[in-house]
């Protein structure tokens, strides 16, 4: 098994000592990755490449490929990836040998079948070649010796086949470099951008929705080391919401870098700024009010940028003009990565980066606390607006912030293992809640013989126990228990009593991976 990693394209452009410095803090990245799915995997670099194979080829260990496939495909700064089988040819640089060169095309087409007849039964196909180096025949005499081959063997079998030149279904591509062949098995798409920790520190800001995803998410694409700023306005089940998508977008695209995440108590400031202040600038002086505190955090703690998330003209308080306003409450640089998408863009992307299911269930706390917000409001009226906002509630707020690191979250969950109860069965009163995305479950469903079980995703479980017949226990899984552990915490705060979690014994807990 070997894997072939690109990196980003631009990586060309660079000095050779950036270049270097840029692979091996990918390439440390990407080891971090696949040491979690076994270690007897590495990553090692070269010029232009990366390569992934496997340190001792006398441990026999099965390997997890779409695993693999996907940490590859989640890591900033890889553009594409190849899964490829290896071999080695020799007498492909021996040169004016007829016999040779045949020997040498039948070694590859032997090879080359292996991987691809199968794939090709019944659809058209195109055989693509590479090479690197210098060989005694031309990339089009292969591509011809064995696409002519592969379609008599077709012929044969009374298979339909078709070839196709510019819309294939199947491409057949061999790659060849120095004395090495390599069969491409599969192609993956890497989502680019820069490799994490090469930037310095910012701060961002989350709220759980579409936006504050993939604003976040853009940051650490352009490599950047990525803390979370969380402003509470609704309680502990906003906050639980928040941690899980910043567990999760750190987990996936952030390797490398443990990032914190502040929580600022801010129910204080939404009472004051709802009692008090004109409703026309709630809006804007709120998210000024949560410049203040990113600016403050970013003093102390030598951020050097704050992320928010606006789109300009998508809501009232993203006009110019007001975004000009909130900006000079804060001294720090601010930065808007979504400043030109509009929101179809945006959800789009959430769907790219497996976010949409934590953001379609967010609710947009901020725009309940204006009625005919200002879309055009001056600086000095916003000031003068201001005046009636009791300021000492920011200071206390900020003094009472919790900081964590976002790893924490999960293990905060493991240090309750005690007093979690855990069933391997259940029992007559007992009803399984599989809240595992509905993706997920249909890859791979739990049965249970002769217990019910009932389908509330982890994103849909916060809102839907309650409406639950309280007279029953119930039994929270996922695979590998990430998100049935944060919901039971949630569930027992809020004095529900009646939750376990379910462990059956034959459970191949593989599948859920945040």
């Amino acid at each position: 098994m070997k894997f072939i990693i690109k990196p980003f394209a631009e990586i060309m452009v660079k000095s050779k000592p950036v270049r270097r410095r840029y692979l091996q803090t990918l390439q440390y990245n990407l080891n971090l990755k696949v040491k979690k799915i076994s270690e007897n995997l590495k990553v090692s670099v070269f010029y232009d490449k990366l390569e992934l194979n496997i340190k001792n080829p006398e441990i026999k260990e099965e390997y997890d490929i779409p695993a693999i496939s996907k940490a590859l495909a989640r890591t900033p700064w890889v553009d594409f990836f190849l899964e490829v089988e290896w071999h080695e040819i020799p007498s492909i640089i021996e040169k004016e040998n007829p016999e040779n060169q045949k020997e040498t095309f039948n070694k590859i087409l032997e090879k080359t079948i292996h991987v691809y007849l199968d794939q090709i039964r019944d659809k058209s196909f195109v055989v693509r070649v590479k090479r690197a180096w210098v060989h005694d025949f031309k990339s089009i005499d292969l591509e011809r010796y064995v696409g002519a081959w592969l379609l008599k063997k077709l012929d044969s079998e009374w298979i339909h086949w078709k070839v196709s030149l510019r819309n294939p279904e199947v491409t057949v591509s061999v790659e060849i470099k120095d004395e090495n062949l390599y069969i491409v098995k599969n192609k993956g798409t890497g989502i680019g951008g820069y490799p994490t920790g090469v930037q310095d520190k910012i701060i961002s800001l989350i709220s759980g929705g579409f936006d504050s995803g993939v604003s976040t998410y853009s940051m650490m694409k352009r490599w950047c080391k990525v803390d979370f700023l969380f402003f509470n306005l609704w309680g502990s089940a906003h906050e639980l919401w928040v941690k899980q998508v910043a567990y999760y977008l750190n987990n996936q695209f952030s390797s490398g870098y443990a990032a914190n995440i502040v929580t600022v108590p801010f129910e204080d400031v939404i009472r004051d700024l709802v009692m008090n202040v004109d409703h026309k600038y709630r809006a804007i002086i709120l998210k000024r009010c949560m410049l203040k505190i990113a600016d403050k955090l970013a003093q102390e703690n030598e951020y050097y940028a704050i992320v928010k998330w606006d789109s300009l003209g998508q809501v009232s308080s993203q006009t110019l003009k007001n975004m000009f306003a909130i900006d000079r409450a804060s001294e720090t640089l601010v930065l808007r990565p979504l400043i030109w998408f509009n929101k179809q863009e945006i959800v789009n992307i959430t769907k790219e980066i497996w976010t949409y299911d934590f953001a379609c269930n967010m609710p947009e706390y901020c725009g309940v606390i204006s009625d005919k917000p200002a879309t055009w409001a001056s600086l000095k009226k916003v000031i003068e607006a201001e005046k009636v906002f009791n300021e000492s509630l920011l200071f206390e707020a900020f003094d009472n912030k919790k900081v964590e690191k976002v790893t924490d979250i999960i293990k905060n969950a493991q240090n309750h293992s005690d007093e979690i109860e855990i069933k391997n069965f259940a029992i007559d009163n007992d009803v399984i809640i599989d809240i595992r995305d509905p993706d997920t479950q249909s890859k791979k469903q739990l049965l249970v013989e002769n217990r019910e079980i009932i389908s509330i995703p982890f994103y849909d479980i916060n809102n839907e126990f309650s409406k639950l017949d309280q007279t029953k226990n119930y039994l929270l899984y996922c695979d590998k228990w990430v998100m049935s552990k944060l919901h039971w915490l949630y569930l027992l705060e809020k004095w529900f009593n009646n939750v376990a979690l379910f462990q059956p014994i034959e459970a191949d807990k593989t599948c859920w991976t945040l």
